[in-house]
């Protein structure tokens, strides 16, 4: 009997060894991951091509970020112009430095240009999805709040991103 109690506590004390472990690993992971709050304002260049209403869009600028300090943005989307006024698009985008710090989104569905009675000046609203990036930003995640402006007379936007990024 002496012999199967003692067997039991050794079962009960290995089992809350590794559970005090498993949590203790847990922890440490939750820990390593750093939620950061980002914001970014580009301005520059910006083309938007439509043919059967698929608006090709390209854009590109320089700006600064409070984590990747003097960078640019460049992106290219789809937007579908058969939805007036406030066209939809999604795409991809990269927020690069010279020193070659990188973060890479995506835009989600959902987010829009909303033009004027004319057309010319689209009110841009919207959320990015950070999807990596390079060096600190390599397996970062997070989802970013954009709002701009695209003017399609002067093939100019401005664009500020902001919201919280978890780097593990």
């Amino acid at each position: 009997m002496k012999n199967v109690l003692r067997g039991g506590v050794v079962v009960l004390a290995t089992v809350a060894s590794a559970l005090l472990v498993g949590a203790a690993w847990a922890g440490t992971s939750a820990e390593a991951k750093k939620i950061v709050t980002f914001k970014a304002k580009y301005a520059g260049t910006a083309a938007v091509k439509v043919t059967d209403q698929v608006a090709d869009i390209a854009a590109t600028g320089p700006g600064l970020g409070t984590l990747i300090g003097k960078s640019k943005v460049t992106g290219k989307g789809k937007g579908d112009a058969s939805v007036q006024p406030c066209v939809p698009f999604t795409g991809t985008g990269l927020m690069s430095n010279t020193s070659g710090t990188t973060i890479k989104f995506s835009v989600l569905p959902g987010s829009s240009g909303c033009g004027d009675e004319e057309g010319n000046v689209f009110s841009i609203s919207g959320k990015a999805k950070v999807t990596g990036g390079t060096k600190l930003y390599k397996k970062a995640t997070g989802t970013l709040k954009m709002t701009g402006v695209y003017d399609r007379g002067a093939g100019s936007f401005s664009i500020t991103f902001s919201g919280k990024i978890v780097v593990p």
